[in-house]
């Protein structure tokens, strides 16, 4: 007796389809990627980029931290890992931009919109350079403005396979976009430990128009709320360093009930850390190597399971 026929589900022969045509190399087809991608990606603007390079430098992406409650393993999302980092899905990241409205050219169908369900949130580079721990589990990467994207989540799949025409063709375009802008002197160092981190695209493409793209338009409010989460990390990092207690919920309440859990050095390297985001909050007894070195502890490398 014959084996009973495997299901086939539609968006996975959407994804092979896709995925058969834009590793096409004829001459013909190799425009493609950066056709589907000017056409369906949506990015943050460079002024974004300048102002806020690292969005939420407190959160790395953990997969593990969901659990799985069937088999006895609770949900985690939002605890601090052993270095004090809120542990994420990408949840966090997917709805950086929920609220912001697009703007784009009126053939992409996204201009005036804003991103739905749908949609995914990607890390456009997924390998880094001298390491096995993959971009998304560093702190310094997982939320860089150059290393996300907003994408249709069938195409999102594509640029998950390293090395994919599509993904290489996403790296190149982020790179045209980000690289060649100044950001804000506070964060020239921080930004230039980033880009070491990213392997330098390969692949040719063509010359990026920025008024051919789809943009979220930040409002202040997104810049505020930004400054406003991080700024509660770090008090609460300070309130615990003076032996004092700390709110129930600090950005979610896992977090604030399991910061006093993590131990005395690793916060106050995350403190470190963060405070080069924010200069003011850095005590003026704080020497800068200090400063430095309790960085590099803090966002040193470490392994972690190499799920996307």
């Amino acid at each position: 007796m014959g084996r009973a026929p495997r299901l086939v589900h539609g968006d996975d022969l959407l994804y092979r389809f896709f995925n058969n045509l834009l590793a096409d190399t004829r001459d013909n087809l190799a425009a493609i990627p950066q056709l589907l991608l000017e056409t369906m990606a949506v990015w943050l603007p460079p002024t974004t980029y300048a102002r806020w390079p690292v969005l939420l430098p407190w959160v790395v992406r953990d997969p593990s931290c969901r659990g799985r409650p069937r088999n006895g393993v609770p949900d985690r999302w939002g605890s601090p890992d052993d270095r004090g980092y809120l542990r994420d899905d990408n949840s966090l990241i997917k709805s950086l931009p929920r609220s912001l409205e697009i703007t784009g050219p009126a053939r992409s169908g996204l201009a005036g919109a804003r991103i739905g369900t749908e949609f995914v949130a990607a890390h456009v580079w997924r390998r880094v350079n001298g390491s096995t721990v993959l971009a998304s589990r560093w702190p310094e990467l997982n939320s860089f403005v150059p290393n996300l994207v907003w994408l249709p989540s069938q195409v999102a799949k594509l640029t998950d396979r390293e090395g994919s025409g599509v993904q290489e063709t996403l790296q190149a375009m982020a790179w045209q976009i980000y690289r060649p802008v100044a950001v804000e002197p506070t964060y020239e160092q921080i930004v230039k430990r980033s880009w070491a981190l990213l392997p330098v695209p390969e692949r040719a493409i063509g010359t990026i128009r920025h008024e051919e793209l789809n943009w979220f338009e930040p409002t202040e409010r997104f810049y505020r709320t930004r400054e406003e989460r991080l700024r509660s990390v770090v008090e609460a990092l300070l309130q615990l360093e003076a032996g004092k207690g700390i709110a129930a919920k600090v950005i979610t309440s896992r977090y604030g009930q399991g910061l006093p859990g993590v131990s005395a050095e690793a916060r106050s390297d995350l403190r470190s850390y963060l405070c080069q985001f924010q200069r003011e909050h850095i005590r003026p007894s704080l020497d800068e190597h200090e400063v430095l070195g309790a960085a590099q502890r803090s966002i040193g490398v470490r392994e972690f399971p190499q799920s996307t």
